[in-house]
């Protein structure tokens, strides 16, 4: 049995009818305008996805390879029926293993370097560097997409979209406990001094996600790491103040003890604030909770600065296919991060761009002067942060998390639980800069 054929039986079997289109093969290459270049036939190219079609975010993407096929129909041929289905991490590493990768997929953004690092995936910019409509949206991308996309000096997917956190709060509730709107600049002080006024027996004054000490902390200006992504920077003073704020809230009876969260949702009209994003916002509007504004994370008394932290989804073009395949799925990607695609991702999967052309879209902003709740997340996309790309992310992210659940927990002092942090991580980091040589 050849290696084709082998390909499409395993692909067959596991993923649908991906394996049909994916053992063909074309001649093709790098086109500026997004299409591969002409060829013998249609360059036929096999899509998956870390989220299914009954996803909003699914379903978003598999409407623009549909636009994308429309416009491109001579020049490729796309088998998205593998796509409907959510591919997790460890089933691309099998597929890749077994020979069955696909041409291109959707992946969690930190997953990237672990699939580059595995051998799975390519340097993107060796298949775009030639084409000048990629050197102006790469070079248009917020720094911090770039970075987090990147490892040791190599771009190993492609940012698409990404979300943010940001405080929601409930207008009935604080218009009844006569304290005003949070505004622009608003900081930790004004949240306790409005949470002081508002609470009740009967209420949850902050729904806070104990994860969430990462935005509070990029208020100070203070990281997790430090720039070069060699060294862990948490036994420091500026996070030792976030846990300290954090414990106050909760001392104070405004925050649950239990770390209880996401209770918005429940729509009891008992929750006066809670850090979000805006993913939920959906959800909110299904279960009909109470009306809401958004705004920006409190900030640090001291420093002041507005920020907000990113997660996000994106593509990676598989190694094991042909050049033609390879060519033709990097223009794929390609111009799914030009603005439009951004902008609708935005618009039918309430996410956020990556990019400042995306933002400043007519398209895009257009759109958040009809929804004024999407608007309050993305008007903080200027602003975001992300983890750089780690092999070894989530694990270090699971023992930094472990530390500040057990500080919360009063199962150890904050310093202590901090300096357990910084040895815990740092161990798991050094494995990854061992990776960057």
């Amino acid at each position: 049995m050849n290696r084709r054929t082998t390909r499409r039986l395993i692909l067959s079997a596991g993923v649908g009818t991906i394996g049909a289109l994916a053992g063909a093969c074309g001649d093709g290459g790098s086109a500026g305008s997004g299409a591969p270049a002409p060829s013998a036939g249609p360059v036929k190219l096999a899509y998956l996805s870390n989220l299914a079609e009954a996803h909003p975010e699914g379903a978003a993407r598999l409407g623009l390879l549909a636009e994308y096929q429309k416009e491109f129909t001579s020049k490729v041929s796309i088998d998205i029926e593998g796509g409907k289905a959510a591919t997790p991490l460890d089933k691309y590493k099998s597929l890749a293993a077994g020979g069955s990768a696909p041409d291109l997929g959707y992946v969690a953004y930190y997953e990237a370097a672990d699939m580059f690092t595995s051998g799975m995936v390519i340097d993107v910019d060796t298949e775009l560097k030639g084409d000048k409509e990629w050197v102006k949206q790469r070079a248009d991308l917020y720094p911090t997409m770039l970075e987090s996309s990147s490892w040791a000096g190599k771009l190993v997917s492609i940012p698409m979209y990404t979300n943010d956190v940001a405080m929601i709060f409930n207008k009935g509730l604080l218009d009844q406990s006569g304290v005003t709107a949070p505004k622009e600049g608003w900081t930790w002080d004004d949240l306790k001094s409005a949470s002081a006024k508002a609470a009740k027996p009967d209420r949850i004054v902050l729904s806070m996600n104990w994860g969430f000490w990462l935005l509070l902390l990029r208020t100070t200006g203070g990281s997790p790491i430090s720039a070069d992504a060699k060294k862990m920077t948490l036994d420091t003073p500026d996070l030792l103040e976030t846990i300290e704020f954090m414990q106050a809230m909760i001392k104070a009876g405004y925050a649950p003890a239990d770390g209880k969260t996401e209770t918005y949702r429940e729509a009891k009209n008992d929750t006066v604030f809670e850090l979000q994003g805006p993913y939920r916002i959906p959800t909110l509007r299904q279960a009909n909770a109470p009306a809401f504004g958004v705004i920006h994370a409190p900030v640090n008394p001291r420093k002041k600065i507005i920020a907000t932290t990113n997660g996000g989804h994106n593509v990676v073009i598989f190694k094991e296919t042909s050049a033609a395949r390879r060519a033709a799925s990097s223009q794929l990607a390609r111009w799914l991060n030009a603005p439009h695609a951004q902008a609708q991702m935005c618009i039918k999967a309430t996410s956020l761009p990556v990019s400042k052309a995306a933002f400043a879209s007519k398209e895009l902003q257009d759109y958040i002067k009809t929804d004024g709740e999407m608007k309050g997340f993305i008007d903080l996309a200027p602003n975001g942060w992300r983890w750089p790309a780690l092999p070894s992310w989530p694990k270090l992210n699971k023992a930094v998390q472990d530390a500040v659940n057990a500080i919360l927990k009063n199962e150890i002092s904050p310093r202590d639980g901090l300096a357990k942090a910084q040895r815990d991580a740092q161990a798991l980091l050094d494995e990854d800069v061992k990776l960057m040589k």
